[in-house]
């Protein structure tokens, strides 16, 4: 009886170790064509960048759009620091910018 349920086990064992190696197969696939659809669609969106900048303007169809989004700074603040400034003095908001975060937010192209 011992020897039918490691055998069984074996099955099982080996049943769930080929379903896990094509499973792990097909992921491995999937991601080189992920990568290679990715490169063409940053191909294509660098040439409809250009095209965008020729033409000076955005475009538009019945089914969205395709448009650049300019380079712009991004102001964020410390919420948790306002909020100790503002209980402790309320009346000086010009302190704001000692707690002011800058990031630069890169430039896009946006397509619906």
């Amino acid at each position: 009886m011992q020897i039918i349920q490691v055998a069984t086990r074996e099955r099982e064992t080996a049943v769930i170790d080929n379903r896990i190696a094509e499973l792990v197969d097909m992921v491995r696939a999937h991601r080189e064509r992920i990568a290679t659809l990715e490169a063409k669609n940053d191909a294509a969106k660098e040439e409809l960048r250009q095209l965008l900048e020729l033409r000076g303007d955005n475009w538009s169809d019945d089914e969205g759009y395709a448009r650049l989004i300019p380079e712009s700074t991004r102001t964020s603040y410390e919420s948790k620091a306002l909020d100790d400034l503002i209980i402790r003095d309320p009346l000086h908001y010009g302190w704001l910018k000692d707690f002011r975060k800058q990031s630069m937010v890169r430039g896009s192209l946006q397509v619906k």
